[in-house]
């Protein structure tokens, strides 16, 4: 099978209809599904998602363009199905169809639904937020379980853990707003999902066994993952909780970034694609499915069937859950074609949707690096966002080894990677190193981070590399790399629970001693809530945190300055101080209607400087404080800090 020409495939039997999968028609049911070199195939209906209650098996009938086709002359919403392919005259196991929308308990059988029926109330008028601008994005990662699985979220214990958690308004731990009211209250724009989309390694029939993963193990990829409802055996359950989430969020004004993972399959020969079209939908190479992603196998967006289907599912996650961006999961494993005909297709419904991801793969892919989403190939879909590592790793160090130090913790020869992070990776007239880190078409291309779901929480990376050094001093050296990424020309990216010091302490195994690097867990992946899940009495104990990333993200909205999307804006409006002291970063950033300077010290000692002449208001000190008093002349900038001044009209 191996040897099949799949450029003949595409050519020969490609298919542009919009109506694969299931299409209720009033009276009757409609299905759909492509397989060109099946034999036979055959659709079972079941009563449920589990279980022995076959209705019947049916052969479907084979159209053109390799089409397979039924029509049943009744409603099937509330049935079950799944599909039976035959090749050679040799039957395949069973199979969920891919194009189904929604699914039995552990993704097992594709559900028939009314989606009409799934609309919780006033869905219809509630409006998305608007972003016209990448860079007026606040991103802020969450995974469903860790925001709200811990008793000091105040969440009912029913709802923790759930899509409903972040729905209910009003939860406090003490003092101090959790969830919803916390993401309301801190400002960002938008929160990343980390996958909500059915994944494998969950058993959603069995929740009380306090599973958890992140959800990097796809197994249907437009149906929801059922362990984040409060009933997984009902397929509408999941939906319907889900839009009430996105809608909750909307009326609140934050965006839902789904995260999606088409890179791979969690199951190889036992997935859905195998099973339905054996090796047209994974990459191979003398026969053996090739592993670019470092989970077994990888997809082959560059198939034109496979690139539909792509586009295809992130055109019903918009359409029917007006969600607001997407971030790619190892979105080097797809190729560029792809990638700029997703960002076409994202354009025609709303050009105000997100898209970006990781410009890298998880192994060594057949398909030839230039023709592949890398980062370093960016210019070539300069449209679509990339995870910028180079910013990353000179904030606090390289990722990949925890003792590692970066700009905030003294190592000088950080800055000038950092710089070219500051003015968002583009080129700039002032900065003539580390030209590998002048990567992006525009600044909107660039996603600015220093803390993600991967390896250790910012804090933890500091409590190991900084360790001789005294809490409170890393405390300056976490809010230091706060000012420098919400700061940056951009888009600022932040960890659920980075702004009050998110840790993620290790389970160690019986006789282990403990040392500096493993009483932290750097893969999380599926660790225990022990390890994952966020407590919330951190903010109240770091609320001083807390309070400066507020700050911050209130002064970055407050002006287009720090938001500028174009790199001739950045060229002409942002300007680096020269200074004998290199570490010492000050730049201005001006144009006809303001004026700010902005400071950031790694150094244990204060540092002074004047300030351009005129009247000027310090509004952000290094607690995030702002002062309306009239400052001109020397000013301070204190020991590993960062400090703003504005230029008063």
């Amino acid at each position: 099978m191996y040897k099949l020409n799949f450029n003949w495939i595409d050519k020969q039997y490609y298919y542009d209809g919009d109506d694969l999968g299931v299409t209720i028609l009033e009276d009757k049911t409609v299905f759909k599904t492509w397989a060109p070199m099946a034999t036979c195939v055959y659709i079972n209906l079941y009563l449920d998602g589990t279980g022995d209650n076959r209705i019947e098996s049916l052969p479907m009938e084979k159209l053109d363009k390799g089409l397979w086709y039924i029509e049943l002359l009744r409603n099937c919403d509330g049935e079950f199905y799944t599909y039976t392919f035959e090749y050679n005259h040799k039957r395949l196991e069973e199979t969920i169809d891919i194009y189904a929308k929604a699914c039995g308990v552990n993704g097992e059988r594709g559900a028939v639904v009314d989606f009409r029926t799934t609309d919780p109330k006033d869905w219809d008028k509630t409006k998305k937020p608007e972003c016209s601008n990448a860079c007026d994005a606040v991103i802020y990662e969450c995974h469903i379980r860790d925001i709200s699985i811990d008793k000091t979220s105040g969440v009912d214990p029913k709802y923790r853990g759930k899509f409903l958690a972040l729905c209910r308004p009003y939860t406090r731990c003490g003092g101090v707003g959790t969830c919803l009211e916390h993401l309301k209250e801190l400002g960002i724009t938008h929160v990343q999902l980390l996958p909500v989309e059915d994944y494998a390694t969950v058993d959603e029939a069995h929740p009380e066994k306090m599973q958890y993963n992140w959800g990097y193990d796809p197994k249907n990829y437009n149906c929801l993952e059922g362990s984040y409802s409060t009933d997984p055996t009902d397929p509408k359950c999941r939906i319907r909780e889900f839009k009430q989430l996105v809608m909750e969020l909307h009326r609140n004004g934050i965006g839902v970034i789904m995260d999606v993972v088409y890179n791979h399959t969690y199951y190889t020969e036992k997935s859905a694609f195998e099973r339905s079209f054996p090796y047209y939908y994974h990459r191979h190479k003398n026969g053996k499915f090739t592993n670019g992603s470092g989970c077994g196998n990888e997809t082959a967006s560059e198939r034109l069937m496979m690139r539909k289907y792509i586009i295809d599912s992130l055109k019903f996650w918009v359409k029917e859950y007006k969600i607001d961006g997407f971030r790619f999961d190892l979105m080097a494993l797809h190729d560029i074609e792809t990638v700029n005909l997703i960002r076409d297709e994202l354009d025609k419904l709303d050009p105000q949707l997100l898209m970006y991801g990781e410009g890298w793969t998880g192994g060594e892919s057949p398909m030839q690096a230039d023709k592949l989403a890398y980062k370093w190939n960016s210019y070539q879909f300069g449209r679509v966002g990339l995870f910028n590592d180079n910013i990353r790793d000179s904030v606090k160090g390289g990722t990949f080894n925890p003792y590692d130090k970066g700009f905030v913790s003294g190592n000088r020869n950080a800055v000038y990677t950092l710089k070219r992070g500051i003015v968002g990776s583009v080129p700039h007239h002032e900065l003539h190193d580390a030209k590998e880190a002048c990567w992006a078409f525009e600044p909107t291309q660039a996603i600015n981070y220093c803390e993600a779901h991967d390896n250790n929480t910012l804090w933890d990376k500091l409590c190991i590399s900084a360790k001789n050094d005294t809490e409170q001093t890393r405390i300056k050296m976490d809010k230091l790399s706060a000012a420098i990424v919400i700061l940056s020309q951009g888009v600022p990216f932040l960890q659920l629970g980075q702004d009050f010091l998110r840790t993620k302490p290790r389970i160690l195994k019986e006789g282990e001693e403990p040392n500096d690097v493993n009483i932290f867990e750097e893969n999380s992946y599926n660790s225990p809530d022990y390890t994952n899940a966020v407590h919330w009495d951190r903010k109240d104990k770091y609320y001083e945190v807390f309070r400066y990333y507020k700050a911050l993200i209130a002064l970055r909205k407050s002006s287009t300055l720090f938001r500028l999307s174009m790199k001739w804006e950045v060229e002409q409006k942002l300007s680096f101080w020269r200074k004998n002291d290199d570490m010492f970063i000050i730049f201005s950033l001006f144009d006809q209607n303001e004026s700010f300077v902005v400071a950031f010290n790694p150094y244990f000692e204060d540092r002074h400087f004047d300030l351009p002449q005129g009247i000027w208001q310090l509004c952000c000190d290094e607690n995030g404080r702002a002062y309306d008093r009239d400052i001109s002349g020397n000013v301070r900038c204190p020991g590993i800090s960062c400090v703003v001044y504005k230029r008063k009209q």
